[in-house]
């Protein structure tokens, strides 16, 4: 396995000066034993229920220790149905300067508040850091989680680093605060409720002591005038007067107040309206949920934006932490692409779970940690990038990433030059299986030609993703497959590669195969209409009776045309026929593979299930 990455590349933040730069966690749902580094900016991929929610609430456990967060269920069960006794989660912090890099000091602001009191370690280079872990442990007496936080003294090798000793408690950070938003945000909901952060926002709200008298005096005259200029209004005011019959009342009596009259209690009635198409604006209500959703995010950054202000204005260091699950959500692709370009002028740290390739693509390399499931276990890659010349980082992002984002939540990829097996392999699949390949979580792609393979394999291999290739017998294609593959071979524990047989491209193998009448028949059946039955018939004559040659040489030269009446030509037959030797030895290939990945999985759901 080609090595992982060191810790990616930074945005720095103007108010932070530090990082959380490496998290540790084991025991957690699926998270067995992972560790994950960071920087500003974090994009967590992987299919579904691979562990990156669960990551994000580890983090936030560990900096905001929120133990309601936690249920019994949060505990590691493995494939016998043992579940862990304890959770660990360790946190290394590091200063860091304007350009991102680590430097060796924090800053003064920093060991004044939260780093105060002897919780500075230093390394073998004297940097100095911090390291905390948090240890969970459920009691059953109590029916609630013990959570404790401990200074680590060193930070040792990932080998081992669940046995190193734990030193004096830790209190809760002030200044390095973690924020938490999962994916049903919604900002209609964030208005109603005073602990949201639209709802901190709106609770920091002060005028000036001079203006208020001011100020509710122009509400009390707002409020007569409404009255007085409703019929409505004036009646029922003149019909609720009657209180004064039976109620004691001693001051102005019954008073209607369509706008509240205290500055305190403008906020409770405080809505949001939005016009998207330069005509009248409507309430967010009104509005679909991406609409709402992203302005959920954005009145969360509104609200750490201020708190770095008044930092900065007090003179106090801030670093926001901030978890987000799936920026995408309800966001049409356009305004995908536009979410990491708005996350990337945030403040803080932000570490992101998203299943868009649109943010994907938009992602630095160094900043994308990809997760997959392993039977009971989550693995945690980092896409390496140490050492690569920059015409193949370049290659990366072009061939893979701006345009293929998607590959990075496949469970397995197949690659191949041809636009031949670009239309003809995905149909055989679906035959093969019964179902259609991305339901699989299969992709097929082409790699534009020309053995443009390597970019693919850099990305599959640093991520753990199973890649396969289908590649044609010739001479050059071969060639091609075989240089792709040199920097990737002494690590390959099984095949990966079909290659045809006997020199041949797809089109002589399926005549080599005993294809021919049905090669033939694809022909003629995609000329159609034919002018009369003796033109049809006539011209059914003409392909049937083309040699092999010809026939080669018109499906290369159509092969954009030709492939999908050839294969469905093909899949028309009874049995084994039905599909090439060689595409079903690669569907059988990754057969093994996924069935493999599957029975783990499986082995999992039972022993969880048996008492």
């Amino acid at each position: 396995m080609m090595p992982l990455a060191s810790a990616p590349p930074a945005h720095p933040s103007p108010v932070s000066a530090i990082r959380v730069d490496t998290v540790r966690v084991a025991n957690f749902r699926s998270l067995r034993n992972v560790e994950v580094k960071l920087g500003d900016i974090a994009v967590l991929v992987g299919m579904n229920n691979s562990g990156k929610t669960s990551f994000l609430r580890a983090l936030h456990l560990a900096l905001g220790a929120d133990r309601r967060l936690l249920s019994p269920d949060d505990f590691f069960v493995d494939e016998a149905g043992r579940q862990a006794d304890g959770i660990l989660i360790d946190v290394r912090i590091t200063p860091c300067c304007a350009d991102g890099l680590r430097s060796r000091q924090f800053a003064e602001g920093w060991i004044d508040g939260d780093f105060g009191g002897g919780v500075i370690s230093t390394d073998s280079e004297d940097r100095e850091f911090i390291a905390v872990r948090t240890r969970i442990h459920y009691d059953p007496v109590k029916s609630d989680f013990n959570l404790e936080r401990r200074r680590l003294e060193e930070w040792p090798d990932f080998d081992g680093w669940m046995d190193a000793a734990a030193g004096g408690k830790v209190s809760r950070f002030n200044q390095l605060l973690s924020y938490f938003i999962d994916a049903q945000r919604d900002v209609v909901a964030d208005l109603r409720n005073r602990s949201s952060y639209f709802g901190r926002l709106l609770s920091k709200i002060e005028v000036p002591e001079a203006a208020v008298a001011d100020l509710e005096e122009r509400l009390r005259i707002l409020n007569e005038d409404i009255v007085n200029e409703s019929e409505v209004l004036i009646h029922l005011r003149d019909a609720l007067a009657a209180l004064n019959q039976t109620v004691p009342a001693f001051g102005e009596g019954v008073e209607l107040t369509p706008v509240s009259k205290k500055l305190r209690d403008l906020t409770k009635g405080l809505g949001v309206r939005f016009s998207d198409s330069g005509t009248s604006s409507f309430p967010l209500e009104s509005h679909g949920m991406g609409t709402r959703s992203w302005a959920s995010l954005l009145s969360f950054e509104a609200y750490v934006s201020w708190t770095a202000k008044l930092s900065v204005d007090n003179g106090v260091p801030f670093h926001p932490v901030l978890s987000l699950e799936e920026p995408e959500a309800h966001l049409h692709p356009n305004a995908q692409r536009a979410v990491y370009d708005q996350l990337s002028r945030s403040h803080g740290q932000r570490i992101v779970s998203t299943h868009s390739p649109y943010i994907a693509g938009q992602a630095d390399l160094g900043e994308l940690i990809h997760f997959s499931k392993h039977g009971t276990e989550t693995r945690v890659r980092h896409l390496a990038t140490d050492g690569l010349p920059p015409e193949d980082l370049r290659k990366i992002r072009r061939e893979v990433m701006r345009s293929r984002g998607e590959l990075l939540f496949a469970q397995a990829v197949v690659l191949f030059e041809g636009e031949t097996e670009e239309q003809a392999l995905p149909m055989f699949a679906r035959h093969h299986w019964g179902r259609y390949p991305f339901e699989r979580g299969v992709a097929f792609v082409g790699v534009s030609g020309d053995g443009n393979y390597q970019p693919f394999l850099r990305v599959f291999e640093s991520m753990g993703i199973p890649w396969f290739i289908f590649g044609d017998g010739e001479p050059n294609a071969r060639a091609r497959v075989g240089r792709a593959m040199a920097p990737f071979a002494a690590t390959l524990p099984d095949p990966r590669v079909v290659i045809l047989p006997n020199n041949l491209a797809i089109e002589g193998y399926l005549i080599d195969e005993g294809y021919g009448v049905e090669l033939r028949t694809a022909v003629f059946e995609s000329r159609r209409p034919y002018h009369s039955p003796q033109h049809e018939a006539a011209k059914r004559r003409e392909v049937m009776g083309w040699s092999d040659a010809d026939l080669i040489q018109h499906l290369a030269s159509n092969k954009v045309a030709m492939a999908a009446h050839w294969a469905h030509a093909i899949l028309s037959l009874n049995g084994e026929r039905s599909v090439p030797p060689a595409i079903r030895a690669l569907l059988d290939a990754v057969d093994e593979k996924l069935n493999g990945t599957q029975a783990q999985a499986q082995a999992q759901a039972q022993a969880q299930a048996e008492p």
